[in-house]
C-alpha cells in the first residue's frame, strides 16, 4: 500500500547495467578471506559446479526514489522505503524469471540470493543454521562482492559499490553454465572510484569514519530503529545520496 496516493505508479529503478564475470575467476576464492566476506562465502562453482560465468546487475534507483531521500538527512523518502522492501522483492523475482529464461534456452541458471541456500549472519549467533557462533555482518553469497569481480565498481568508504550509475541502486546476479563474453575489470584497486571525501560521513547512525571506514554493527543498530519507526518498511541510505558518488564515478 502506498504512503501517500501521490506515489501510486511512480518507477522505482532506472534501467539496468549489466556486466559479466567468468565463473573461474581466481578472486572468488579471494572472497573466502576474512577481510572480504568471509570463510561463509560460496564462490560461483561450490553453488554450481558446472558454471561458466556469473552475470551482474545493478538497478539505479530512479530520481523519485534518490531525490525523496535527498530531502532530508534523517528522514528516509517514501521512495527509499518502497524500493528497500517492495523493490528488494521484485529483484528477488526478476531473479526467479532470469533462472527460469535462461532455463528455456537449455542454459542451467542459479541466482543464489533467491535461494533456499542463501544464508545472512547478522549480530554473532544470530543464525541458528550456522555452526560457527563467531561469524557476523557475512553471508555465503555477496551481491556487492560479486558486482566488483564481475566489473560493476569499486567500493566506498560506506562500503557501497561504486558504479557507472554511482551507488543509489541495488543489485543482482544469476550463475549460467553458458561461456558468454566476459566484461573486462576497469580497475585494479577494490577502493579506486573512491576519493575518501568524506561526504558520506554525514551518517544519522554515526557508523562511517576516515580511519575505520563502516561500522556494520553501528549500521545494523541504526536501521533497527528505523525498522521500528517505519515498519512495515524500513530503511536509511542516507550514505548513498547528497555524496559525490551518488549517480557516477567522483572526479578526482
Amino acid at each position: 500500500m502506498a504512503l501517500e496516493p501521490q506515489d501510486v505508479g511512480k518507477r522505482l529503478y532506472d534501467d539496468p547495467i549489466i556486466k559479466i564475470g567468468s565463473a573461474s575467476d581466481p578472486l572468488w576464492e579471494e572472497l573466502k578471506a576474512p577481510q572480504a566476506v568471509g570463510k561463509l562465502f560460496r564462490a560461483p562453482k561450490d553453488w554450481m559446479p558446472e558454471a561458466k560465468t556469473v552475470i551482474s546487475y545493478f538497478a539505479p534507483f530512479s530520481d523519485f526514489v534518490v531525490e525523496g531521500n535527498r530531502a532530508d538527512g534523517i528522514e528516509v523518502g517514501n521512495g527509499w522505503l518502497y524500493a528497500r522492501v517492495e523493490g528488494q522483492a521484485f529483484l528477488t523475482e526478476m531473479n526467479h524469471y532470469l533462472e527460469q529464461w535462461f532455463e528455456n534456452q537449455d542454459i542451467k541458471a542459479l541466482s543464489p540470493y533467491a535461494s533456499d541456500e542463501f544464508r545472512y549472519v547478522f549480530e554473532a549467533g544470530s543464525c541458528e543454521e550456522i555452526e560457527d557462533k563467531t561469524l557476523s555482518f557475512t553471508s555465503n553469497w555477496s551481491e556487492r562482492h560479486v558486482a566488483f569481480v564481475c566489473g560493476q565498481g569499486t567500493f566506498g568508504l560506506s562500503k557501497s559499490l561504486i558504479t557507472e550509475r554511482g551507488v543509489a541502486g541495488r543489485f543482482g546476479s544469476v550463475i549460467v553454465d553458458a561461456p558468454l563474453q566476459i566484461t573486462p575489470r576497469p580497475y585494479t584497486d577494490i577502493y579506486e572510484y573512491c576519493t575518501m571525501c568524506s561526504a558520506c560521513m554525514r551518517c544519522p547512525g554515526g557508523a562511517i569514519t576516515l580511519e575505520h571506514g563502516k561500522s556494520h554493527t553501528m549500521c545494523s543498530a541504526y536501521v533497527n530503529r528505523m525498522r521500528e519507526r517505519y515498519a512495515p518498511r524500513f530503511g536509511c541510505g542516507k550514505c548513498q545520496v547528497k555524496v559525490p558518488c551518488e549517480r557516477g564515478i567522483p572526479k578526482r
